[in-house]
């Protein structure tokens, strides 16, 4: 079953006439690499991104580190306050949109096609393997405690800056480059993805081979 849905994710990024309902990654490698105060020591913002796209695998890993699952209750691999897990990433590559469901560790096609230039000014965002889109779902926060919305979006803000932080000591550990953003096509993205105004844009982080 899960070579199938391998096989199928891999239709989906050659041919943009096919649409798929959720379609499992392989599972991420969980070791290797090198030692994490070698990757922070190599920790830097990439601009010269090399237009390739990453492997199946590598994409699954990336998504995981970004934001998966990594323990048997359900937590993921950057905090959350109150565990809210109130963090959406959605992967922009050249083939197709996705979207990340970290505890099924399987994406969802958004859109097909190259949708990247939407992701940032900047002409080295359309040269990025995987633009990654952090949107905060405040509808994850616990309704029964009175929350100002400037402290819940500050909150959606740091987690982003978690996972990042998780995405650049990946990238480091591969020889490849990350680099957040801010500026990016608030109006283009909110239609594409069809977001409410329970979803607050934080970040954008760009990701792969760089020259």
């Amino acid at each position: 079953m899960k070579k199938l849905a391998v096989a199928l994710l891999v239709v989906v990024a050659l041919c943009p006439a096919v649409f798929a309902e959720d379609i499992a990654l392989p599972e991420p490698e969980k070791s290797g690499g090198i030692g994490v105060v070698d990757a922070i020591a190599a920790r830097q913002s990439a601009a010269n991104f090399v237009d390739a796209e990453i492997s199946l695998q590598q994409l699954s890993n990336l998504l995981w580190v970004a934001g998966g699952v990594n323990r048997p209750d359900g937590k993921l691999t950057h905090a959350t306050a109150m565990n809210t897990q109130d963090m959406v990433i959605y992967a922009f590559t050249k083939s197709a949109v996705y979207k990340y469901n970290p505890k099924e560790h399987s994406v969802t096609v958004i859109a097909e096609g190259d949708y990247r230039k939407l992701t940032g000014d900047q002409p080295f965002v359309a040269n990025a393997a995987v633009d990654l889109l952090y949107i905060q779902d405040t509808e994850k926060w616990p309704k029964r405690i009175p929350i100002p919305a400037n402290d819940i979006l500050n909150c959606g803000f740091a987690h982003a800056g978690l996972s990042m932080q998780n995405v650049y000591l990946y990238a480091a550990s591969l020889g490849y480059g990350a680099r957040t953003r801010m500026n990016f096509d608030h109006e283009g993205l909110r239609e594409l993805l069809k977001l409410t105004d329970k979803h607050n844009f934080t970040l954008m982080q760009c990701f792969g081979p760089q020259e």
